[in-house]
């Protein structure tokens, strides 16, 4: 037999093995499955699949493995991405793998080359083949075209002689190199077709476009997935496409032109984003855009999978880390997942590969399971964090952030209108009183135009609750003569000017920063966006190397890096934070946060910590009276070196603050959370002859509420400065019922989560339910189903004969909870549906009759709704409006999956309520044997 019949009969082992259990689960449900339509068994995804990963920037896993991870972990993301999917292989059928370059990220360094090259010998010593490609931090000249004069330290590691023996030992087919291994092609087999790996150096020249292209005709109707360094670039709101100049020369000069070309992988630009493009052939060309370099640890182990789905013509994306599970507890942070599921990192679309290669999909193929959700489970093995991460939402209004005690001063530029900043041009400092300025152009030594700064509230950071920046424009250092540069500042002796930032206390600085389009490295590197004045020298700071630079400044080096420097206030030492590479255009919240209990100075970038931080170091030495300045450096107290983009709000704060407290988090309106309150009596039963006519309550002072019925809202007010609220409806509730209600907390343009709630009134006096009503005899005189089951599911409860047509009460404890009033039918039932808000755990159900009598209660458990759980998701990529909540855009995003149902609303699915302990313990035992035959799956690639 061979290893892949061999895989295929282990395949069909596990599809019989999981039918069976879910059968087995499902007989032994028996009268649990009392809803209104009994689910229809799951049929087993049979299909022919296979996972294609691709490596992201790996740069910094490389730069810092003999520094940071080795002596910390043994290893290194990089080498545990390897292993990964080494040890996976067959389990997940990935016959190839593809890196995107940036193998390294200081090419001169040796060290780095040595563990980039360690980490890649993890897969051929394996057995998987795979395709790599030169990044810009991987030649000696990024802005040049491909050349081998460029590429030597990468040749030596990864050059065509490497390339030919990592085929030869892995068993894969090496079409040909070009320029000595920057660009190559692979032939690899999966699921019955050849396929090809075509990968394209940084920057590639021009005879490289003629090398593939005849590569491609060599091979005609071949599936090729092409990778590069940068394709598509991501857009300044950090999620949608948007157009790079080489990547659109590739286009047109190879991708369009050749209709077997259905798939593109970069990196290189940070985030993730994807686009489709139509071809010469009217077919489509999906363009997917990884790259993790700015989260945690240097990318946090992120790498992507493709599955490509033959038996249902499509492609699932997911991004996976295998490196979140091996840091230890006290390193990771707090967007820490194995499994990210943003809008563009956990995704499908369709593709026809049967209609764009004239292929029939092989029925004997179709032995294989859900791959994507089978890694997930993998990757996920032994995680015990919460994942829950740093849920990124827009501003509502200028004032939806987190307002801290102790702010020296916040410069804001959304009040400001815009246009070109003069002399005449205030900044206001909205805590304090340390306003910024613009000199007079003529007191200046600059050559200076009085348009070179301009406030807009056109190009502002997405996070930011400002809705304005300065930006300064044509910046440029001059080898002769003063900088061209322009800047505003406080004035001399501002309060702000004197802040004592000590190493008792600690302190922070925002910021949200964007480089110009046009900044270069020649005309703006070791630029200032942030400075505090004074000479280093004249205050006593121990820094012989920049002896007249400000006392501290966050800037950009000449590698467009992040640069923050200061100096400890007790010993007088310096001390230098440094970010990663930062692109052009696009917007960072940038922190400097001195931690006087960890000892620390960690600068963050979109809410996560860099790799070379500071420690042993503590407050800012400064020189009193001497101005902060946004848009340039000092030297000797006189400005250079001028910002070439803009600068967003900006705060400094006297102690060390938590990232849950910087200028990107929201303000919590939530309606279940601990900002918001409703004091009207939604607990008891109102007389008959009742009129609701307002809603009373407590918010956030600035907020408003709003309160819906049937989906249509029916009174609004504002919440006052002392936190509370009144809505006066539009008309008044009357009449004995319940009415369903839905409470809204916002600010501007942003909701909070809704809170449900039912307001009964009776039909005769009003009566108030209370916890001592539910005596232990009447326990289990009424049937709540389903239990367990899930907030907003509707329950059909069965309570004792001979109240059939009277009016049933339902409410939750333990805090009485209205859950609405209904007839009881012939059948002895009565039916509600339960709020969305409900609390999961354990809770009471009490059904009453219409004098208050109670008529018997039952114990239930409300539970998490299947697929309920945080999303992670960067910062770079916005969070849309959850569907289902008020105010909350109900249409689909094109490509993404859809979210989980819960349970007693799902068809095929098995609901919580349906599986008895005996049916679980089954599908547990068949879950065990399922996981040992797939251990002993073999190797399962095509022959």
């Amino acid at each position: 037999m061979t290893s892949h019949s061999r895989s295929r009969t282990l395949r069909r082992a596990l599809a019989a093995s999981i039918s069976t259990a879910v059968a087995l689960g499902l007989a032994t449900a028996g009268a649990g499955l009392a809803t209104a339509a009994t689910p229809e068994t799951p049929q087993v995804d049979q299909r022919s699949s296979f996972v294609l990963p691709v490596i992201p920037d790996t740069q910094f896993y490389s730069r810092y493995s003999a520094s940071q991870f080795y002596p910390k972990y043994g290893t290194n993301p990089f080498e545990v991405q390897t292993k990964w999917i080494v040890e996976n292989q067959d389990e997940l059928n990935m016959p190839f793998a593809v890196h995107v370059g940036d193998v390294v990220d200081q090419q001169g360094v040796t060290g780095e080359w040595e563990a980039a090259d360690k980490a890649m010998d993890i897969l051929t010593a394996g057995d998987v083949p795979y395709s790599v490609i030169p990044g810009n931090h991987d030649v000696s000249d990024m802005n040049a075209r491909s050349s081998t004069g460029i590429s030597a330290n990468y040749r030596a590691r990864f050059g065509a002689t490497a390339m030919a023996a990592q085929a030869s030992k892995t068993g894969s087919t090496l079409l040909g190199t070009f320029q000595d291994g920057l660009s190559s092609a692979y032939l690899f087999e999966a699921e019955g077709h050849t396929w090809m790996s075509l990968a394209i150096a940084w920057n590639a020249s021009d005879d490289t476009f003629a090398w593939a292209q005849g590569i491609l005709n060599q091979h005609k109707n071949v599936p090729v997935v092409l990778s590069s360094h940068a394709i598509i670039n991501i857009a300044e709101d950090q999620a949608s496409p948007a157009p790079w100049w080489w990547g659109d020369l590739l286009w047109d000069t190879l991708i369009r032109k050749n209709d077997q070309i259905m798939l593109t992988v970069n990196g290189h630009f940070h985030g993730s984003t994807q686009q489709t493009r139509t071809n010469d052939f009217g077919h489509p060309v999906h363009q997917i855009l990884t790259d993790y370099q700015m989260a945690a640890d240097g990318g946090n182990g992120i790498m992507t999978l493709f599955e490509f789905d033959l038996t249902n013509q499509r492609i699932d994306v997911e991004s996976v880390s295998p490196w979140v599970t091996v840091k230890d507890a006290d390193s990771r942070a707090s967007s820490d997942t194995p499994v990210l599921t943003g809008p563009n990192q956990s995704f499908s679309f369709a593709f026809d590969f049967d209609g764009r290669f004239g292929w029939k999909t092989d029925a004997t193929q179709e032995d294989g399971a859900d791959l994507s959700e089978l890694a997930k489970t993998i990757v996920s093995k032994g995680w015990v964090g919460d994942g829950a991460g740093d849920v990124r939402a827009a501003a509502g209004a200028a004032n939806d952030y987190v307002k801290v005690d102790g702010t020296v001063a916040h410069w804001r530029f959304g009040g400001v209108p815009e246009g070109v900043v003069d002399e005449t041009t205030v900044i206001p400092d909205i805590a304090g009183s340390s306003p910024m300025y613009r000199n007079a152009i003529d007191t200046t030594d600059s050559p200076e135009k009085l348009e070179d700064v301009n406030v807009t509230h056109a190009n502002a950071a997405h996070y930011s609750a400002d809705a304005g920046a300065v930006c300064f424009t044509d910046a440029t250092r001059n080898t002769t003569g003063p900088d061209r540069l322009s800047y505003i500042t406080t004035e001399y002796g501002a309060p702000a000017t004197f802040a004592d930032l000590d190493a008792a206390d600690g302190y922070t600085i925002e910021t949200f920063l964007q480089l110009d389009a046009e900044w270069t490295e020649t005309a703006n590197r070791w630029s200032a966006a942030l400075t505090r004045g004074g000479s280093r020298e004249w205050a006593g700071i121990n820094d012989s190397s920049d002896a007249g630079a400000g006392v501290s400044w966050l800037g950009i080096s000449n590698l467009r890096e992040y640069q923050y420097s200061a100096a400890d206030s007790d010993s007088g030492n310096s001390y230098t934070l440094w970010s990663g590479e930062i692109m052009q255009s696009a917007w960072h919240h940038v922190a400097i946060v001195n931690n006087p209990v960890a000892d620390t100075a960690i600068m963050y970038v979109d809410g996560v910590p860099v790799l070379r931080n500071a420690s042993k170091v503590g407050g800012m030495m400064a020189s009193d009276f001497m101005p902060w300045i946004i848009g340039a450096s000092t030297w000797d107290s006189e400005v250079e070196h001028g910002w070439n983009g803009c600068v967003g709000e900006t705060r400094i704060v006297d102690h060390a603050l938590a990232s849950s407290q910087f200028l990107y988090n929201r303000l919590d309106i939530d309606a279940t959370g601990p900002n918001f309150e409703v004091t009207t009596d939604l607990g008891g039963v109102y007389p008959s002859d009742a009129s609701i006519t307002t809603f009373t309550g407590k918010g956030l002072a600035g907020a408003s509420v709003r309160v819906e019925r049937e989906g249509a809202i029916v009174g609004r007010a504002d919440v006052a400065a002392d936190g509370s609220w009144t809505v006066r409806l539009d008309a008044p509730l009357t009449g004995s019922g319940s009415y369903g209600l839905t409470f809204v907390q916002s600010i501007g343009t942003r909701d909070g989560s809704a809170r449900q709630a039912v307001l009964v009134i009776g039909e005769s006096s009003a009566w108030t339910p209370s916890d001592a009503d539910l005596l232990a005899s009447l326990e289990g005189d009424v049937t709540v189903t389903p239990n367990p089951f899930t907030a907003g599911d509707a329950l059909t409860i069965t309570v004792p004969a001979g109240y059939e047509g009277q009016t049933g009460y339902v409410f939750a404890f333990s805090t009485p909870t209205a859950l609405g009033a209904a007839r009881i039918g012939a059948d002895s039932t009565v039916r509600v549906v339960t709020p969305s808000s409900l609390p999961t755990g354990e809770h009471r159900i009490a059904v009453y009759s219409s004098t208050g009598a109670v008529l018997g209660w039952q114990r239930v458990s409300v539970v998490a709704a299947v697929g309920d759980g945080p999303v992670v998701t960067p910062i770079g990529d916005p969070i849309a409006a959850v569907p289902g909540t008020p105010g909350a855009n109900q249409t689909g995003t094109a490509g993404t999956r859809p979210a989980a149902v819960s349970p007693s609303a799902a068809v095929g699915v098995l609901a919580y309520t349906g599986v008895s302990i005996f049916g679980t313990l089954l599908v547990a035992a068949a879950a065990l044997i399922i996981g040992g035959i797939l251990r002993a799956r073999g190797t399962r690639r095509a022959h």
